[in-house]
């Protein structure tokens, strides 16, 4: 079978053979091809074709590398077409010209998700300025010295964070706490980038990493979801736990669970008249207490042997 060349249709952009489009790396890490949007884009080219050319660079012997356009492209491969609309543009791979096409076009998806969209902003600024060597932290900081001490950063750095938050729609704090969610452990990220665990919740995990129970939490919070204000108060309760001087005098467990039954006395019997928000507030604080001594009970200590008493003669 004779391999099919590109057709020239007009001096803007060419009909290429898909089987010749090279996938480079892309800011986007994966397609959701179950996605509404997704199933939309694909009825459309259906409906009306590609009516956006895809944008590539030329490759060796006849392939292209693929520089934008890999929903389309995946949608005509779903498609089972042949030939694909794409326009040639001289760039090298790591060039500022291709990032920023990459940059704009995926990071203004309806459907890219937190992580992916964090990572696309990390790798855009790292090989803009390869020259300041920013790792994570380093970028973070530049963000932070943008909006703070706009002076302390070099003109070049700052015009491209400006860039992106143009592009993206976002202030540049908003940037950073999305940065933030890549120092997350690897089971987190995932949850966020799947929406299994909401970004805003993302977030107060990012804020509280050296929380102790941090991975009992979010398992715990996997099983049985909370609101924000009560993941809040778990990943912050260790911090207002403070060791008293000398001996601190415990009001007994038994007194403690007494008083509860109290309060469950007289919402059972109906003296204390409590309204919708109190009790609302009321279910959420005792949650949030559930949580925290199901998280204690594998660390506490256990109770010392109970001694003997001699026998009386």
């Amino acid at each position: 079978m004779a391999t099919k060349k590109a057709t020239s249709v007009n001096p803007e952009f060419l009909y290429i053979p898909i089987a010749n489009i090279v996938v480079m790396e892309q800011v986007r890490s994966n397609i959701n091809t179950e996605s509404d949007s997704f199933k939309s884009l694909v009825q459309s080219i259906k409906d009306k074709g590609i009516l956006e050319p895809l944008i590539v660079t030329k490759g060796d012997g006849d392939s292209y590398n693929l520089i934008c356009g890999e929903r389309r492209l995946e949608a005509a491969r779903q498609l089972e077409l042949e030939l694909v609309p794409v326009r040639i543009i001289e760039a090298g791979k790591e060039s500022g010209e291709t990032i920023a096409l990459q940059l704009t076009e995926n990071l203004q998806r309806e459907d890219l998700n937190p992580i992916d969209q964090a990572k696309g902003i990390l790798s855009f600024i790292q090989l803009r300025h390869p020259d300041k060597e920013y790792e994570l932290d380093g970028v973070m900081s530049a963000l932070v010295s943008c909006t703070r001490r706009p002076e302390d950063l070099p003109g070049e750095v700052a015009k491209t964070v400006l860039a992106i938050a143009e592009i993206v729609g976002k202030s540049i704090m908003t940037l950073f706490n999305g940065l933030s969610l890549l120092k997350l452990p690897d089971e987190i990220q995932t949850a966020v980038s799947t929406g299994n665990l909401p970004v805003s919740q993302g977030y107060l995990f990012a804020a509280n990493l050296e929380c102790p129970d941090r991975d009992k939490i979010f398992e715990a919070i996997m099983k049985a979801p909370v609101t924000n204000a009560t993941l809040n108060n778990l990943l912050t309760a260790y911090k207002k736990v403070k060791p008293a001087p000398g001996v601190t005098r415990l009001i007994p467990m038994k007194k403690q669970i007494e008083s509860l039954r109290s309060v469950e006395s007289r919402i059972e019997m109906g003296i204390a008249k409590y309204t919708k928000p109190d009790l609302v507030t009321l279910l959420d604080e005792l949650r949030v207490f559930c949580a925290l001594v199901e998280l204690r009970i594998p660390i506490a200590p256990e109770p010392p042997p109970e001694k003997k008493k001699p026998p009386q003669v």
